[in-house]
């Protein structure tokens, strides 16, 4: 009798433990970002993932409870981890654009962005056809919406020169060697003109055209994953109505880059 009580308490207990961990076995969303493209996603000093769509990701999956796996990917590796499911999901302002996503299932918007130049502070040019006539315009080449837009719009009258990485052409900007950048204004803004006033400004209106940049930029999944693009869109609506989203846009750009 005393044995089968104890095997009876040894299997009650049993039956919890193993309640337990399945109750504590979160799935896990595998985040993929380039850990050079400040202010979305940078590594501080001692080489820590940061920025706004680390936080954004981070909150995304404490809205529907589950374990975050961020990682830093180049850009020129993303697409293939992406596809050999290295990560689940590209969260690093991809364009919604219609070549993506006859390619890609995506999820969004989760910004809206515009799209400006930037010039050095003592520069003349207002980015008016005929102030950049002649001159030199740096793009980033990864960035294939600003760089047929760019090919379609300034290439009438200015030369475009393509860079692998933004911060080259904003290099380049400081020494002459291009007139010009034309890329994300939340990015160019935050990056540079706010940190260096006195060397950058931004010229030119704002650019928002969904024939090239689509209806804003979203989450970039594995073509078909319904798992998680249902999920995601759950969180992002759940963050945007928390209030989550614009604290966390407010405290890089001071206003909500949703609007």
């Amino acid at each position: 009798m005393k044995m089968q009580k104890l095997l009876a308490v040894i299997g009650m207990a049993g039956t919890i433990a193993m309640a337990t961990q399945i109750a504590e076995a979160k799935d896990t969303l595998k985040v993929g970002m380039d850990p050079v493209y400040e202010p979305f996603s940078f590594q501080t000093t001692d080489g820590k993932l940061t920025g706004f769509d680390y936080e954004i990701s981070s909150a995304l999956c404490e809205a529907i409870d589950v374990t975050c796996d961020i990682q830093a990917i180049p850009y020129d590796g993303s697409i293939a981890a992406l596809q050999s499911g290295q990560i689940d999901a590209l969260i690093n302002t991809y364009a919604m654009t219609n070549e993506r996503l006859q390619k890609f299932t995506m999820v969004g918007p989760y910004i809206r962005p515009t799209y400006r130049l930037i010039v050095p502070a003592s520069s003349s040019i207002d980015g008016s056809a005929a102030s950049l006539k002649g001159k030199t315009i740096g793009v980033e080449k990864g960035a294939s919406p600003s760089v047929r837009y760019s090919n379609e719009t300034f290439a009438k009258f200015a030369t475009i020169q393509p860079y692998e990485q933004i911060n080259d052409a904003i290099l380049d900007l400081g020494t002459g060697r291009v007139d010009a950048v034309f890329g994300d204004e939340n990015q160019l803004f935050y990056s540079y003109v706010k940190k260096q006033p006195d060397a950058f400004k931004m010229v030119g209106e704002s650019v928002r055209d969904p024939r090239y940049f689509g209806e804003g930029q979203g989450f970039m999944l594995r073509k078909g994953d319904s798992k998680w693009a249902e999920q995601l869109k759950v969180a992002l609506d759940k963050i945007v109505k928390s209030g989550k989203y614009e604290e966390i846009s407010d405290k890089y750009f001071g206003k909500n880059i949703l609007n």
